[in-house]
């Protein structure tokens, strides 16, 4: 099979108006001042080492690392062995 004759134009279009729309919804929102759930420090290092930090601040979440820890439990089902 020849790549040259496979015709792309249609993936192509389709590609170019998905980014026409992601472009329209970046052009509405504005992240300034957005925050997320601080990363673990050797996530952030990395994101850093990077340039993929993105747009949001990190806050100190009180209880979202004990939530992460949890999510997958059953309510009340005991907390494991540590």
């Amino acid at each position: 099979m020849d790549l040259k004759s496979i015709d792309l134009s249609e993936l192509r279009a389709m590609w170019a108006q998905g980014r026409e729309r992601l472009e329209d919804v970046l052009r509405r929102t504005d992240p300034r001042g957005m925050t997320r759930p601080a990363r673990d420090p050797d996530e952030r290092a990395f994101l850093e080492s990077i340039g993929g930090e993105g747009p949001f601040v990190e806050v100190d979440m009180p209880g979202w690392r004990e939530w992460l820890a949890r999510r997958g439990r059953p309510p009340g089902a005991a907390e494991p062995d540590k």
